[in-house]
């Protein structure tokens, strides 16, 4: 056993799967605690949209929602507007004040506030709005509430003004005392909560973050295999052969991986907004950005690149926006996001399972185009600068095969 032991710790890669378990600790906990601290102070990089269709009171409702609302308040004059821009996640939730509401009010007749709610978005976005509107709704009635007794009292002045003055005016007043006491409400105002964009079931919610960590980790792991791979052969084969080779590689699991993924979803009943084409070559193009991405730091520091991929396994689950919405990050972070495969793959698949903008995908797939491409030219950079070790051998062995003559 000692003698295993001591063989073992005699190997580089020893220290460097310890060193892989160590970094794992500390690359977690530095980036998640660091990313999500705070996020409390940024809500007001969420925002609200507000389409007031109602031209007496609305406009007291739209004032209050404004002051009491958390988020950023943006105002669109039509629920189509406001639509468009929430599928195109430029706002987590729409609030419609209906045309009929100041009649409504004044009637005493039910109506509705309708808080429209995008559920293409993280979890924690569409938790937030559904609590928002709860409590800006009650906020709404608290301070609406006065308002309609004072309604009803003028309403009531008008009705003594008319009455005749005889005998049975006592009767009179009294039952129009009634009858106004009974108009007043203290939910003078409805709410009615409407999600865009909804799919059955919870497991469609953990499809993006699903996809990024499988999709990540297998390509971690399948560059690494092949760093190892291709140090048993680097004698044989030029390092332009091997790296081209690997490209090769890379692209046509790339394109076969997504076969895979898209059975899965069938077999759990995964449904889709989108063709399968669509998905496919989506899928193709988001596994091939994160095997460049992968490939970039193996290329450039061996098995020790494990070490930055696992900084950037971490980096890209805090930043995707699957988790928390990359909104209520810290402005470094959210640049970091920017950079990250991750960042277009998550928003792609919430297109992809709940719906939203058609040019959503197109924006996604030439974001991870262009990480693509980023990624391969600095691979191919880093591979330029290296020796290769087959001209290298070989240069060695012509050298020993020289026999010097002895001088007469």
């Amino acid at each position: 056993m000692m003698n295993g032991l001591k063989a073992l710790f005699q190997v580089r890669e020893t220290y460097i799967g310890i060193a892989a378990a160590i970094a794992f600790q500390l690359i977690f906990f530095s980036v998640w605690m660091t990313a999500y601290d705070g996020v409390n102070d940024r809500v007001k990089n969420l925002s609200i949209g507000v389409v007031n269709e109602d031209d007496g009171m609305g406009q007291e409702i739209a004032l209050q929602i404004q002051q009491q609302a958390p988020f950023a308040f943006k105002t669109y004059t039509s629920i189509e507007q406001a639509q468009s821009a929430m599928n195109e996640r430029k706002i987590e939730m729409i609030i419609q004040i209906p045309a009929s509401l100041t009649e409504s009010i004044q009637t005493g007749s039910e109506t509705n506030i309708i808080y429209w709610i995008n559920q293409s978005n993280a979890s924690l976005t569409k938790t937030m709005m559904e609590t928002t509107a709860f409590h800006l709704h009650e906020q709404v009635n608290r301070g609406f509430y006065p308002l309609q007794k004072n309604e009803a009292a003028s309403v009531f002045t008008q009705q003594l003004q008319q009455l005749p003055m005889q005998t049975e005016l006592a009767d009179a007043i009294g039952e129009a005392v009634v009858l106004t006491l009974h108009s007043i409400q203290d939910q003078p105002i409805g709410s009615a909560v409407r999600k865009t964009n909804d799919v059955d079931g919870f497991a469609a919610n953990l499809v993006p973050l699903m996809v990024i960590i499988s999709s990540f980790v297998g390509a971690m792991v399948m560059v690494m295999q092949h760093e190892a791979a291709a140090s048993l052969i680097h004698e044989r084969v030029s390092k332009w052969q091997l790296f081209f080779a690997r490209q090769i590689i890379n692209i046509g699991v790339a394109f076969l991986l997504p076969l895979l993924t898209t059975g899965l979803m069938g077999i759990f009943n995964i449904s889709s907004q989108e063709h399968f084409l669509t998905i496919y070559t989506f899928q193709a193009i988001l596994f091939w950005s994160f095997l460049s991405l992968a490939q970039v730091f193996v290329l450039a520091f061996g098995n020790l690149g494990m070490i930055f991929n696992i900084l950037a396994l971490s980096l890209q689950l805090v930043t995707s926006g699957v988790l928390v919405p990359t909104a209520l990050l810290s402005d470094g972070y959210a640049k970091v996001a920017s950079w990250l495969p991750a960042t277009y793959g998550a928003d792609g698949y919430y297109t992809i399972i709940f719906g939203g903008s058609a040019s959503s995908i197109t924006n996604n797939l030439q974001s991870l185009a262009i990480i693509i491409a980023v990624s391969l030219i600095i691979s191919f950079g880093t591979v330029a600068l290296k020796r290769d070790k087959k001209v290298s051998i070989m240069q060695d062995s012509s050298e020993s095969k020289i026999i010097p003559r002895p001088i007469r």
